[in-house]
């Protein structure tokens, strides 16, 4: 059986950097607990959503792990994503500029499934460069 480390890795390469949205149901376990900024949800459909959502708004998307921790059933996943925005992400119409967005994932794995998960990513940054912040000179 794969580590937990490797469980994660896997499936962040393939949903992120292969678009390979089987891997939702084949690592997450249908009762998972998931906390997502700006979803929450007890199913699955908040990950669904939140791939989605990123996909019709990006393009040219580059996905990169910069650390990957394990310790016993959990793993902590820092990432970095890039992409082109062409699409609308939440009330921003498309830009056009290229973007990047880091945040952590901690996730629980048992049996083999991701049962539980609590990801924070920086959406202010992401706001920022997409030019709908201003600051006060």
């Amino acid at each position: 059986m794969p580590s937990n480390a490797d469980i994660v890795r896997d499936y962040h390469e393939r949903v992120w950097v292969r678009d390979d949205l089987t891997a939702i149901d084949e690592y997450w376990s249908p009762e998972a607990s998931v906390a997502v900024t700006g979803f929450e949800s007890s199913t699955l459909d908040a990950i669904r959503a939140d791939v989605a959502r990123y996909r019709g708004a990006f393009t040219d998307v580059e996905a990169h792990i910069l650390n990957l921790i394990a310790e016993g059933d959990k793993v902590a996943l820092h990432w970095r994503t890039s992409g082109r925005h062409v699409g609308p992400y939440g009330s921003v119409a498309a830009t056009g500029r290229v973007i990047t967005m880091e945040g952590m994932d901690i996730f629980r794995v048992e049996g083999g499934l991701i049962v539980d998960c609590q990801s924070l990513w920086d959406g202010l940054s992401v706001y920022e460069q997409l030019g709908v912040l201003q600051y006060p000179e």
